[in-house]
C-alpha cells in the first residue's frame, strides 16, 4: 500500500512538473514583445497590436521582421528552433473584438417606426449601426436616442466601376458641388488603411456601399460615413517585380451580387458583395514559372468578367482574357504579341519576341452600341534596346478592339511602332460622341506617354488627328495620312546616351472630358531624358530593359485642358517642381476639375480657365484618381492617399 502510494505521489509530482515547464515561445514572447505590443499582443500606447499582421502573413515573412526589425523595432536575432516557438506562440493570440473587427455579435435595433431588425453588427458606434440581417441584406442606421433610421439611398448616383462608367470618360454629371459653392468643402470622412505600401484604388459605390481595395484586399464601406463592413484579405505574394510588388491594385469591379478584383500575383477572384466571402479563385497564368502579376481593376460586361496582366518589364507575354463570373472559367484569351510563325510575327524579327511583353494592366472601356471592347497595350520588351525586335512589335503600344464575348479582333491602331522608350500605351481610352470634322462621330481619344494627343474613329480605328501636346518631341513630327508617325532620324537610345523628348508625355492616371465644356483634362509632362541602352540576355527574376533612362533639368508637369477639335491646349495649371504625384483628373457638371496635386493638395479647379478654386492640405503624395458619388441627396468627392481614403462633402 505505501509503494502505491508513493508511486501515485510520483505521477502527480510529474505531471505537476509538465504543467510548470514553461512554453519557450511564450517566454521570448514576454522578453522581446510584451513591453511594447502588450501581454496579448493587442498593442498599448508603446506600439500598435501586431495580431492583424501574424493573420495576414507567412511565417517566412513574420520571421523576417522580426529579425530585420523596423524602425522603433530592433532587430532580433532568433535562431530557427526559438523563432518556430515564438511564431507558434503568435498564433495563439487573439484579438479583443472592437467595431468593425471579423466577429460580430447579434443584435436587435428598434426602427422609428416601430419595426424590428435582428442580425450580426457589423459596426457601430454611438451614432450608427451597420446591420446585416439573415437574408444578408445590410441596414445602413442612423442611431436616434434609443430607436435607429433607415435612410433612404434616394436621390443617389452611383460610381459603379474604374472609371465610372464604360466610356472610360471620369466625368460625373452631379453638380451639386460646383464653382460657386466649392470653398465650402470639408472632409467628411477618413478610412485609413494601415500597413499599405502605396494605395492606387479608386472606390467603386453602388448602393450607398464603397468597396476598395489594397494590396491583395479589398474592403466595403458604408459610403457616407467610412465605416467598415467587411474585409477580405490574403499576405502579399513575395518574389514579384514591378509595381504590384510595391502593392499597386487599382480597384474592384462590382456587379450584381459579386466584387471582382486581382491579386499581385495575377489571380481574379470573385467575393460575395454582402459578406466578404471568397466564391472562386482562378488562377489566370501560371506564375511563379513566369514573371506575370496584376495591378488594374477588372471590367465586367454582361456575365463575363475582363481583366489584363502585368509585367511588362519582366518578359512576360500580354493578354486580355475573360472570365464566367458565376464560375471563374476562361472563356477566352487574346494573347497582345504573336507567337513565332503566327500572323503578326514578321513584325518581330530577332530574338526578342518570347519575352516581348505586351502588358494590359490597366481597365478597359467598352460601347454597348458598337458591342465593341477597348483594350490599350503596353511596352515591347526589352524597353530601351530593339536591336532583337526589328520590326513594329504587334500589337505593343496599341489600342484593341475586341468583340467582348469571342475575344475576336476588330481593329487596332499602333500609336508608337517599335517603341524604344517605354511608351505604353496604357493611358486612359476615352469613348466621347462628338461632331467632329463637321459630322457626328464615335470617338476615342487618348493623351498618349510618347507626348502625342490622339483622335480615333471607334467604328474603324481611322485617325483624325495626332498632335503633339508637348513643347518638343524628338521623336516624330506628326503622322502621315496612312496612320504612321513621320519619324525623326537618331531618337532611339545608343550606349553612350541620347537626348530623347518627351521622356514621357503622360501615364496611366487618369483622364476625362467634359461634354458641356468640349474640353479635355489630362496630367501632362514635358520633360526630356537621356536614354541608354544597355545590351544583356533575359534572366529569369530580373527585369529586362536592357538600358537605362535619366531624367534631364528643367521638366514641368501640369495638368492640361485640350480642344479634342483642334489639340489645342485651352488652360495649363503648373504643379510643384520636383513633385511625383501619379493623381489624375475627375470633371464633374458643376464646372470643376478635382485633381491631386504634386504639391501633396488636394484641390478644385475651374473647369473653363483652370483657376483654383478650393484646396485641402493633405501632405500626401497622391497616386490615385479622384472620384464622385451621390447616396440620400448628397455629394461626396473621395480620393485615396498613402494615409488612406480621404472623402468631401458640402456642410449639412
Amino acid at each position: 500500500m505505501r509503494s502505491y502510494s508513493l508511486w501515485l505521489l510520483a505521477i502527480a509530482s510529474i505531471a505537476s512538473a509538465q504543467k510548470t515547464v514553461p512554453d519557450p515561445g511564450a517566454k521570448s514572447f514576454e522578453i522581446r514583445c510584451t513591453v511594447c505590443h502588450g501581454g496579448d499582443g493587442n498593442g498599448n500606447e508603446r506600439a500598435p497590436s501586431i495580431l492583424n499582421f501574424v493573420a495576414t502573413n507567412s511565417d517566412e515573412q513574420i520571421a523576417a521582421l522580426i529579425r530585420k526589425g523596423l524602425r522603433g523595432m530592433p532587430a532580433h536575432d532568433i535562431a530557427d528552433p526559438g523563432m518556430k516557438s515564438l511564431l507558434a506562440f503568435l498564433h495563439t493570440l487573439r484579438p479583443i473584438r472592437t467595431a468593425g473587427s471579423s466577429s460580430p455579435r447579434r443584435a436587435t435595433a428598434k426602427l422609428q417606426n416601430g419595426s424590428i431588425l435582428q442580425g450580426n453588427v457589423l459596426n457601430e458606434t454611438h451614432f450608427d449601426m451597420q446591420l446585416q440581417t439573415a437574408d444578408s441584406k445590410v441596414h445602413l442606421l442612423v442611431r436616434e436616442g434609443d430607436v435607429y433610421r433607415e435612410p433612404s439611398l434616394a436621390p443617389k448616383m452611383d460610381w459603379p466601376r474604374y472609371d465610372g462608367s464604360f466610356t472610360g470618360n471620369r466625368n460625373s454629371p452631379l453638380d451639386q458641388i460646383n464653382t460657386t459653392n466649392v470653398q465650402r468643402l470639408s472632409l467628411k470622412w477618413m478610412f485609413p488603411v494601415p500597413g499599405a505600401p502605396r494605395l492606387e484604388a479608386t472606390p467603386v459605390v453602388v448602393d450607398g456601399v464603397m468597396y476598395i481595395t489594397s494590396v491583395n484586399a479589398a474592403y466595403a464601406l458604408e459610403a457616407t460615413t467610412g465605416r467598415r463592413l467587411w474585409m477580405y484579405r490574403r499576405p502579399p505574394s513575395s518574389g514579384l517585380l514591378g509595381e504590384a510588388a510595391g502593392g499597386a491594385n487599382r480597384g474592384v469591379a462590382v456587379e450584381g451580387n459579386r466584387v471582382f478584383m486581382l491579386t499581385d500575383n495575377a489571380r481574379l477572384l470573385a467575393l460575395d458583395k454582402n459578406t466578404g466571402k471568397l466564391l472562386w479563385d482562378t488562377e489566370m497564368t501560371d506564375w511563379p514559372k513566369s514573371q506575370y502579376s496584376a495591378t488594374g481593376a477588372p471590367l465586367v460586361i454582361g456575365d463575363l468578367v475582363m481583366a489584363g496582366v502585368a509585367g511588362g518589364e519582366e518578359g512576360a507575354r500580354g493578354f486580355i482574357a475573360a472570365y464566367q463570373a458565376s464560375t471563374g472559367e476562361r472563356e477566352w484569351r487574346f494573347w497582345t504579341i504573336p507567337a513565332r510563325g503566327e500572323k503578326g510575327a514578321e513584325t518581330w524579327v530577332g530574338s526578342a519576341l518570347e519575352h516581348g511583353c505586351g502588358a494590359t494592366w490597366m481597365s478597359g472601356s467598352y460601347d454597348p452600341e458598337l458591342d465593341l471592347l477597348y483594350w490599350s497595350v503596353g511596352n515591347p520588351c526589352p524597353d530601351y534596346n530593339g536591336d532583337d525586335r526589328k520590326g513594329d512589335n504587334l500589337y505593343t503600344d496599341s489600342v484593341v478592339a475586341l468583340k467582348p464575348k469571342t475575344g475576336e479582333l476588330k481593329w487596332y491602331f499602333q500609336f508608337t511602332p517599335h517603341d524604344t522608350h517605354d511608351w505604353d500605351a496604357d493611358e486612359p481610352l476615352l469613348l466621347v460622341d462628338e461632331v467632329f470634322q463637321s459630322q457626328p462621330r464615335k470617338l476615342l481619344v487618348q493623351a498618349d506617354r510618347n507626348g502625342f494627343f490622339y483622335v480615333l474613329d471607334r467604328t474603324n480605328g481611322e485617325l483624325l488627328l495626332a498632335k503633339p501636346f508637348v513643347k518638343k518631341s524628338t521623336w516624330a513630327s506628326g503622322y502621315g495620312k496612312d496612320g504612321k508617325p513621320i519619324l525623326l532620324p537618331n531618337s532611339d537610345p545608343t550606349l553612350e546616351g541620347n537626348l530623347v523628348c518627351p521622356g514621357s508625355g503622360t501615364n496611366w492616371m487618369s483622364a476625362s472630358y467634359n461634354s458641356l465644356l468640349k474640353l479635355f483634362f489630362f496630367s501632362a509632362s514635358d520633360s526630356c531624358t537621356i536614354s541608354r541602352k544597355v545590351p544583356a540576355p533575359f534572366e529569369m527574376g530580373k527585369r529586362f530593359f536592357n538600358g537605362t533612362n535619366s531624367g534631364v533639368p528643367g521638366g514641368v508637369r501640369s495638368i492640361r485642358a485640350l480642344d479634342i477639335q483642334t489639340g489645342n491646349t485651352v488652360w495649363d495649371y503648373p504643379q510643384t517642381a520636383g513633385g511625383r504625384s501619379a493623381s489624375g483628373t475627375l470633371s464633374t457638371s458643376g464646372g470643376l476639375v478635382f485633381i491631386g496635386e504634386d504639391s501633396g493638395v488636394f484641390t478644385a479647379l475651374d473647369g473653363k480657365t483652370g483657376k483654383p478654386l478650393w484646396h485641402f492640405t493633405a501632405n500626401e503624395s497622391f497616386r490615385a484618381s479622384p472620384m464622385t458619388y451621390m447616396v440620400g441627396g448628397k455629394q461626396y468627392v473621395s480620393i485615396a492617399g498613402p494615409a488612406g481614403f480621404l472623402t468631401f462633402a458640402l456642410p449639412d
